[in-house]
């Protein structure tokens, strides 16, 4: 059996950080602390990210952003990533006024997850979790996905999902070594 939820990014309300230094709109959150979440967030001054235990995370730059990881320094370009446990002092800002970036948070209890950027539809891997449009559009079913819309995807067959080329964020399981 499917199941496919379609959010869309329009219907999101955005809420602020807990530390009232940036917004996020939540597109699915973490139940109980068990589980995973996904949402885009705007930082638009320097913050400081909250910790939260036995949680790993996933940042995708949508636009750049400099992020100090427990005092180092990284500078993501748009579509490049950062990993990084709950429990580390993570500091971000914007490089140019106001950044967007993708934020995939999940419990240290499920099995990891990744976070990769697509560029065709057609290439959209089987077992993904979760496509997150970050620019073109995406088909799933009867419906067309834009900008920030976001198809979570779960059980054993999927929809159809077509569409040209774009910027896809797809969520799945991490790859073992």
């Amino acid at each position: 059996m499917t199941s496919a939820d379609v959010i869309r990014y329009d219907d999101l309300q955005p809420a602020p950080w807990q530390n009232g230094l940036g917004v996020t709109r939540t597109i699915r959150a973490m139940p109980a602390g068990c589980g995973w979440s996904l949402s885009i967030a705007t930082i638009e001054q320097r913050a400081e990210f909250s910790l939260i235990q036995e949680t790993q995370r996933v940042q995708l730059a949508i636009d750049a952003v400099r992020l100090e990881i427990d005092g180092r320094e990284v500078v993501l370009g748009p579509g490049e990533q950062a990993r990084f446990a709950g429990t580390q002092h993570v500091v971000g800002a914007s490089v140019a006024g106001s950044s967007q970036v993708l934020n995939l948070m999940y419990s240290d209890a499920i099995p990891a997850l990744d976070v990769a950027v697509v560029r065709d539809a057609r290439e959209l891997p089987l077992d993904s979790v979760a496509v997150v449009v970050l620019d073109g559009e995406l088909i799933c079913g009867p419906l067309v996905l834009a900008r920030f819309d976001t198809v979570v995807l779960e059980g054993s067959v999927r929809p159809s999902i077509s569409g040209l080329r774009g910027l896809f964020a797809v969520v799945r399981a991490a790859a073992r070594n």
